[in-house]
């Protein structure tokens, strides 16, 4: 099946790449390389360690979303414009430039020649991403609004793949905060897939939070990829959301290459039916004196299924090195399931590291207290549910997006029937 889609895709492929001339010769021939890199990696199957409990092509769309023309149309939620100061759109993968607002301090920059992939997937969403975004934040820049990033699907893009790449390098002493938010106009009835793509590197002392958001239609596949690349006293903190969908794969890697670089990759997904979600997880110290942290919450009703791999890999070199790692899951039926799998790959000799995972139900005693003081047990079970979630969500640093981040999850609690329990 995987290679029969694969084949598919690299016939549709070639038809995008017509679309794609604006972007230059030398851009179009590093784009047929990745597809040449996708091509020999091919796509991945329950047969790889990485994938082992992920079977993604029986969810993938057949064909892209080839249409670079943007209609200047408004966002279909307002309640998702968290600042009208600061707002990048992607309609269907593309950017909109007409609907972006870019702040002070923050440009577009020059194309970068990606070769380097983090996967199959990574290669063909830059084989394919008719409209990369590269921008940069200039030196000492400092905006303490968050900046929008909104990717919308609309109807043209069902049962299509939409390749939205991002490439921004913060430049050294500057100081931002994104919230991407993975979203679609009818959540309720649309199927396709999102291949996304989003890469930070970060100079000397500089400091990004990316908080993304995953609250695509119920029947859509999201495969997406956040990469980031510090240097010496850089600081990236990271904040995964997943409100549930059919099926979503989440890679994230981040690589501290130089001394003094810092990050905290934290993240949430919660499931409430029949929803599938795959975290992978990569954070690796090239250098000494360099720390991680790392916190990431399931919780899962009916029948879903969540996957958590956390990789810490420390090199030889890399002495001093202070990392930690938590999962906690938080298991609402009998029927849904937990694969989790945090690993630590040391190489050096001085530092301190340590993981561990957390598998556990509502407590009843918790439960009674509420109810003996007149809360309802469906609202009580509500209460717990977010309890256990708000500790990870209050590592969000910015107070405007933690406020955001929480209504959203909250939301999604709201829509559940925790009456239905079953333990």
């Amino acid at each position: 099946m995987e290679h029969l889609l694969q084949n598919e895709l690299l016939k549709q492929s070639n038809e995008v790449l017509k679309n794609a001339k604006d972007l230059g010769a030398s851009y179009n021939m590093a784009q047929e390389n990745a597809l040449d890199i996708f091509k020999v990696r091919g796509l991945p199957s329950k047969k790889l360690e990485d994938w082992k409990y992920t079977q993604i092509a029986k969810h993938l769309s057949p064909r892209f979303f080839s249409d670079k023309k943007t209609e200047a149309k408004d966002i279909d939620n307002k309640s998702l414009l968290l600042d009208p100061r600061a707002v990048i759109i992607f309609n269907n993968g593309i950017f909109n430039q007409f609907q972006s607002v870019l702040p002070e301090g923050i440009t577009f920059d020059q194309q970068v020649h990606s070769s380097d992939f983090f996967d199959s997937f990574d290669a063909l969403n830059f084989g394919v991403a008719l409209s990369p975004l590269f921008l940069k934040i200039q030196k000492k820049t400092v905006i303490d609004y968050p900046i929008t990033i909104i990717h919308q699907v609309d109807e043209n893009a069902v049962n299509k793949i939409t390749s939205p790449r991002i490439n921004i390098k913060a430049e050294s002493f500057s100081k931002t905060t994104f919230v991407e938010i993975f979203t679609s106009t009818q959540n309720s009835l649309f199927q396709y897939t999102t291949n996304s793509s989003t890469n930070f590197t970060l100079l000397d002392n500089a400091q990004v939070e990316h908080v993304k958001i995953q609250h695509e239609a119920l029947s859509s596949t999201h495969i997406g990829l956040t990469k980031a690349r510090l240097e010496k006293d850089a600081k990236f903190h990271s904040m995964t959301i997943d409100l549930g969908n059919l099926t979503s794969r989440h890679n994230l890697e981040v690589t501290l290459s130089k001394e003094g670089g810092a990050t905290a990759v934290n993240g949430l997904f919660a499931l409430s039916k029949n929803e599938h979600s795959d975290v992978f997880s990569t954070i690796n110290h090239l250098a000494a004196h360099t720390q991680s942290d790392q916190l990431f919450k399931g919780i899962m009703g009916g029948e879903s299924h969540g996957v958590f791999t956390g990789k810490i890999v420390i090199a030889k070199d890399a002495q001093q090195v202070n990392s930690h790692q938590l999962n906690k899951n938080l298991m609402l039926s009998k029927k849904a399931h937990i694969d989790t799998r945090p690993q630590l790959l040391v190489a050096a000799d001085d530092v301190k590291c340590a993981h561990g995972a957390t598998i556990g139900q509502l407590s009843k005693d918790e439960e009674f207290y509420l109810e003996s003081r007149g809360i309802n047990k469906e609202k009580a079970k509500k209460m717990l549910c977010l309890g256990f979630a708000i500790d990870v969500l209050m590592k969000i640093e910015n107070k405007k997006v933690q406020d955001f981040a929480i209504s959203q999850t909250l939301s999604v609690f709201e829509k559940m029937n925790l009456n239905e329990i079953t333990l």
